[in-house]
């Protein structure tokens, strides 16, 4: 059976290199057997698994972060901790069993997605406004 959870995230959400970003995501008819994922989609190219967890919190290499799941569960988090320009890039949470495949594929909307952009300033002063990658997929 597919759930039919509903994720939600912010459109959009801007720092500045180096300076942490909380990514948050809402879940609320999560079920007790599924998991939470997070992928990044960098322009030009196709969506990349980062991090799953079913509770608590989980470390994230690259880019260097944490996903923080509520006690709940009906929310997560995405914290960057010292986020680069070449991390500027679309990010999408999805909820889905452990059995599934950790990928985006055509039809995963049945599970629940969202995404959002993050784009990043330049530390130390103004600039051009950043170019908004959009998911090569309808969300």
């Amino acid at each position: 059976a597919v759930s039919r959870a509903q994720v939600q995230q912010d459109s959009s959400a801007e720092t500045s290199e180096g300076i942490g970003i909380n990514i948050t995501c809402s879940h609320p008819s999560i079920q007790s057997d599924e998991y939470i994922y997070w992928y990044r989609q960098l322009p030009g190219r196709g969506p990349a698994f980062l991090v799953s967890a079913i509770k608590s919190s989980k470390k994230v290499p690259d880019p260097e972060g944490q996903l923080s799941v509520s006690a709940d569960r009906r929310s997560s988090a995405l914290w960057l901790a010292k986020p680069m320009l070449r991390d500027a890039a679309v990010y999408y949470c999805a909820v889905g069993t452990r059995g599934e495949e950790p990928g985006l594929r055509p039809g995963t909307n049945l599970i629940g997605r969202g995404g959002g952009t993050v784009a990043f300033v330049p530390a130390g002063g103004a600039a051009a406004p950043p170019s908004r990658p959009r998911p090569s997929c309808h969300c």
